[in-house]
């Protein structure tokens, strides 16, 4: 009997000794988290916003961090794709088009709007006085976007056209390239075009714009009314960018970081605006999936060949 419970003894000191080596594996192993953002070209100013965001992670997961700036968006998806970074705060857009690419990222949180958004949609807007009541009810009008590279004022509505069997270029009668989507909406209610893509929360009240996005700005500053307009069609909800991490990363790092972020508006809030500097934030993050990000993976899906019979 004393044989077994000193084997047991030892086995425990064994266990208590050999658990800290273990858990300080991947921390010995990464040695330290880069964090890459998109820079706007002011490193200096962007390191001091970002400090208390970078210090305060550091705390959390009890190993250094890095904060690396990345000049584009394509530079950004290639340095998180190959490993210089671990964790990037990216775009929506930005995320899925390296998922695509590499199928080397997972999302790991989303800020969320002052109202508890997570995001917004693309819509289709027709004049309140007009008799558009629908998509179907647009064939042949005149249709004001936004420019090439715009989301929510272009590219999500055109692939959400094109799924229902709608080929732009000649079911409407013309495409005005707007320079913004406040322009497009302008041209909706001067008459230059007869339906509008613009985006919105579509959450709060109505008669304000709802709670953010074009309409809200528009209503705010004098330039439009919401009886002036009618919302003929809306997207799926397209998600704020996330905070991404490579898949490789150990789970117990990854959990880390979540909980971190999701418990950061609470726990410390100067690092939580550091990094959550939208005029719309402020709602704190939540966890999200892939399958959140599932619109805008559909935009950077490569073309599926045809079938055969």
């Amino acid at each position: 009997m004393r044989i077994g419970i000193r084997a047991g003894a030892a086995l425990a000191l064994v266990f208590l000794l050999w658990a800290p080596l273990a858990h300080a594996d991947w921390r010995d192993d990464l040695k330290v988290l880069r964090i890459g953002y998109l820079s706007s070209g002011e490193p200096a100013a962007e390191a001091s916003r970002l400090e208390p965001f970078r210090a305060y992670l550091q705390a959390q997961i009890s190993m250094p961090v890095e904060m690396i700036p990345a000049t584009t968006t394509a530079s950004l998806i290639d340095a998180i794709a190959h490993g210089r970074v671990s964790y990037a705060i990216m775009s929506g857009g930005a995320y899925a088009t390296a998922a695509a690419s590499c199928a080397c990222v997972t999302p790991l949180a989303e800020p969320t709007a002052f109202d508890g958004a997570r995001g917004f949609h693309a819509i289709l807007l027709g004049r309140s006085n007009s008799a558009i009541q629908s998509l179907a009810d647009t064939k042949g009008l005149r249709l004001a976007l936004s420019a090439e590279d715009s989301v929510a004022g272009r590219l999500l509505p055109m692939q959400a056209f094109a799924a229902v069997g709608i080929a732009p270029a000649t079911y409407f009668s013309a495409l005005y390239e707007a320079p913004g989507p406040q322009d497009a909406v302008q041209s909706l209610l001067d008459g230059r075009s007869d339906i509008a893509v613009a985006w919105s929360s579509l959450n709060g009240d109505a008669a304000s714009g709802y709670s953010f996005g074009v309409l809200a700005d528009m209503v705010k500053s004098g330039a439009l009314a919401m009886d002036q307009v009618r919302i003929v069609w809306q997207s799926p909800l397209i998600p704020f960018g996330p905070h991404v991490v490579r898949s490789d990363l150990p789970g117990e790092a990854a959990q880390l970081l979540l909980s971190a972020l999701t418990g950061m508006a609470t726990a410390a809030p100067d690092a939580f605006y550091a990094v959550d500097d939208s005029i719309f934030g402020g709602g704190g993050f939540v966890p999200v999936t892939a399958a959140d990000y599932a619109p805008l993976a559909a935009l950077v899906a490569p073309p599926q060949p045809a079938s055969t019979p």
